[in-house]
């Protein structure tokens, strides 16, 4: 397919283009021509709007997946093209399947799966065995199969012997262990941020301390073990805080936030809402800040949509008893350019849905240049549209029905082009 986008502020920092609005010609899988204004071609579709944008492929951090095993709740199919439908060109998703994502063969399936479905999949392989914490995965074998980090997901290692000995192993081959704070033992049955909000409404709440005490014992061992980690999924703003102080002086050090924790607070589940029974859990308005701030520093690296997709049965109970997860990953992009880019610099916030992740796991970063393979997301900011059907094989996304300004116009990889209608 052969494509022109017309005047599209290009928002790239390896471009020698970026922040110029231009034309851009698309064929053949790669970018033709970039110029103030290029004719268009006979048989070329044009892409315009009215303020375009054109950033380099969105990559997405522990994505969610049910297949194998959880097929009711999405397949890889449902899940590429929500992605697709989302900006992004990359996802790495966690090993959380049935069964666990651990072997050569498991890793292969994955990546083929990717290829057949116009995504690049890099997938996430299992820390523990089985998941259990209890003794840590052929990571070599996984690596060389194709493994981009090492994780179990949002199920928090309690096991510190365990992690340390996992960042010791990944140390000698360069790799990466994703951890998500999170300790049980200090959680306990706790659903919502322990608050206000969880005493109005009577539920367990889940106390900051629960992700710091992870944190803090997770910048000891990456110290110690001078191995490259990521701190996945941070929500609170003592977190925030201390990874402020001392990620500066780590550079194998990286950290995460899910979209939802920029964006909402616990008011969201206060008539139930269980869209918005997340892990971690949303907390008040002074986290938020706090964690929007640490990405305007840069201290957060990379903003993950969390994308969890849950099936109806597991969410039309009551509160208390709904799974935990929201679908996220056809919103994440837009919905966060909704409220923070009058917030935080247009260029900063794209660049930690795109540049910040690939900079995490050593990926190169896609310049938006003449001769170069196309891996782009173009979206237009003034743009308004409903978000009314989802791709994802579960319908659990807090923004079904949402009107939005922003949207995505088009995703491209390769010869793969995703537009939207």
């Amino acid at each position: 397919m052969e494509l022109i986008i017309k005047q599209a502020t290009i928002l790239s920092s390896t471009s020698s283009f970026h922040k110029k609005k231009m034309d851009i010609h698309i064929k053949n899988g790669k970018i033709e021509n970039i110029q103030k204004k290029l004719d268009i071609p006979p048989k070329a579709k044009v892409l315009e709007g009215k303020n375009l944008h054109c950033t380099i492929g969105l990559m997405d951090i522990g994505t969610h997946n049910g297949e194998p095993g959880f097929e009711h709740r999405e397949t890889l199919a449902s899940l590429c093209k929500a992605a697709k439908a989302g900006g992004y060109t990359k996802i790495l998703p966690f090993p959380n399947t049935f069964p666990y994502i651990q072997t050569k063969s498991d890793l292969q399936y994955l990546i083929q799966k990717g290829k057949e479905n116009g995504l690049q999949i890099l997938p996430i392989g299992a820390l523990s065995q089985d998941g259990k914490g209890v003794d840590i995965a052929e990571f070599y074998d996984m690596f060389s199969a194709g493994a981009i980090g090492f994780s179990d997901g949002l199920r928090a290692c309690e096991n510190s012997g365990l992690l340390m000995r996992a960042l010791l192993y990944v140390k000698t081959f360069n790799g990466i262990i994703i951890h998500h704070p999170d300790d049980k033992t200090l959680r306990e049955k706790g659903m919502v941020h322990e608050g206000f909000i969880s005493t109005t409404l009577g539920l367990k709440g889940v106390p900051s301390i629960a992700e710091l005490a992870h944190v803090q014992r997770d910048i000891l061992l990456q110290e110690y073990t001078n191995s490259r980690m990521l701190i996945h999924a941070i929500s609170s703003k003592e977190a925030a805080d201390l990874l402020n102080k001392e990620k500066k002086k780590r550079e194998k050090l990286f950290v995460s936030v899910p979209y939802l924790n920029l964006i909402a607070t616990d008011k969201k589940i206060e008539d139930f809402n269980v869209d918005y029974k997340v892990r971690p859990v949303l907390r008040e308005e002074e986290d938020r800040k706090s964690l929007v701030k640490a990405l305007q520093n840069q201290t957060i690296d990379a903003v993950v949509s969390n994308h969890t997709p849950i099936d109806e049965d597991g969410k039309k109970v009551e509160f208390p008893y709904a799974d935990y997860g929201a679908g996220g990953i056809e919103t994440a992009f837009i919905a966060t350019l909704e409220v923070l880019q009058d917030k935080i610099e247009m260029d900063v916030l794209v660049s930690a849905f795109n540049e910040g992740p690939r900079k995490i796991f050593n990926l190169p970063v896609p310049a938006i240049e003449v001769g170069q393979e196309a891996e782009l997301c173009i979206f237009d900011t003034a743009s308004k549209h409903t978000f009314l059907t989802s791709f994802s094989g579960s319908a659990n996304n807090p923004f079904l029905g949402k009107t939005f300004s922003t949207q995505i116009k088009a995703t491209i990889l390769g010869n793969e082009m995703y537009l939207a209608s």
